[in-house]
């Protein structure tokens, strides 16, 4: 079995590391393009790197925020900086995406400080997996010395091991939903039902921020506003951390 592993390390490894190595040349390429001003060379890297190897370092999402604003983009740019928040939780950069926002009527980026919370949340979640992780083992490890060793009730710790388990399923399983997107069209139109037969609440300019529930075929439940409406899943651009 251990020659097995080893064997199968011997393969694997030198493939990781190769892509991982890619993804890096890639990387600086674009940087060495982005600091000669480059951008539009730089940007079609960054875009590449961030979605077909979905892979992104919080400086390249600045450098992508950065050349989309130059282009007049404000719906790239506020995408590109919402990401970016998503992965540092840095204050100053909802102040940022506030501004843009303000000076062209955007809706959807007064943030409060439960977003923060999530924020911070999103931000340690790996740290968040291994910590309930480690402390399902160690009330497992407790449960067996009272249950075994010492002959008594482990009643409690076995709740603490229920409390952490489900936290963990749900963090799993849930817990990088964000639920966040931005318009990313132009002359985009907010249905009162999921159909194109439905009422037409509002039209929408491209780079409002809507917060999303559920989907019906090719339809999104979104707020706007207080209200219900659906719009057409192509005309999103969902944030993910």
């Amino acid at each position: 079995m251990q020659k097995a592993l080893t064997l199968l390390s011997f393969f694997i490894c030198p493939l990781l590391c190769s892509g991982q190595s890619t993804s890096l040349q890639k990387l600086e390429h674009a940087d060495s393009l982005f600091e000669v001003k480059k951008y539009t060379e730089s940007f079609e890297i960054y875009d590449y790197l961030l979605e077909a190897e979905k892979n992104s370092s919080p400086a390249m999402l600045l450098k992508m925020a950065f050349i989309r604003e130059g282009l007049g983009d404000y719906s790239g740019a506020l995408y590109y900086l919402n990401t970016y928040y998503l992965k540092t939780a840095e204050r100053r950069v909802l102040r940022k995406m506030e501004e843009m926002a303000g000076k062209r009527g955007l809706e959807g980026y007064a943030f409060t400080d439960f977003d923060f919370f999530l924020t911070n949340f999103y931000k340690y979640y790996n740290l968040i997996i291994y910590v309930l992780l480690a402390f399902s083992i160690l009330m497992l490890a407790l449960v067996y010395r009272l249950k075994i060793q010492l002959n008594q009730s482990p009643i409690v710790p076995a709740i603490f091991i229920l409390i952490s388990l489900t936290a963990l399923f749900y963090t799993l399983n849930f817990g990088r939903d964000y639920h966040r997107a931005i318009v990313g069209a132009s002359d985009t139109y907010l249905m009162s039902g999921p159909s194109a037969g439905s009422e037409v609440v509002d039209i929408l300019e491209k780079g409002h921020r809507l917060s999303y529930s559920s989907k019906e075929d090719v339809w999104v439940k979104v707020k706007w506003k207080d209200n219900t409406v659906y719009i057409k899943e192509d005309k999103l651009r969902y944030l993910h951390f």
